[in-house]
């Protein structure tokens, strides 16, 4: 018997096609990961997600910030003039609104991390913060599947 051109081998086999992206497909059976590998649903344990901020220049700054407010509180107490508090602590505003702007404009990367026999893998990672929650709830439901 000949199959449909519209029937892929996939829905043919009986695996259901939870998410299929340009970078990744999530099915009842296996996600196919671009340029990372095919693993088996049955495989996957421990499916985790991560937020990671990827630029380490924020910390430093508001580390830099805390320094400078301490410092500024410090020389006011031992010199006794509250203008260099007052600077230290409109500096230190500046600074915290610059790291909140920075992060508005640079989302964090989110990644969706699980162990396969034993090994821990990265199965996706985006900044779109819908993709990643499509590709989560499709990693997820495909789990639940597979142990029903």
């Amino acid at each position: 018997m000949a199959l449909n051109s519209g029937t892929s081998a996939a829905s043919h086999s009986g695996w259901v096609v939870f998410y299929r992206g340009s970078r990744i497909l999530v099915t009842s059976h296996h996600i196919d990961v671009i340029n990372g590998g095919r693993y088996l649903v049955r495989d996957l344990s421990q499916v985790t997600r991560v937020h990671s901020y990827q630029y380490p220049a924020s910390t430093v700054a508001l580390l830099a910030g805390a320094v400078e407010l301490v410092l500024g509180l410090v020389l006011t107490m031992y010199f006794g003039v509250a203008a260099m508090f007052g600077v230290a602590v409109v500096d230190a505003a500046g600074l915290a609104a610059a790291i909140l702007l920075d992060h508005r404009r640079n989302p964090r990367w989110m990644e969706l991390r699980a162990t396969c026999r034993g090994r821990r893998i990265v199965l996706f990672r985006s900044r779109n913060q819908r993709e990643f929650e499509q590709v989560r709830r499709a990693v997820i439901r495909a789990i639940e599947t597979h142990h029903w």
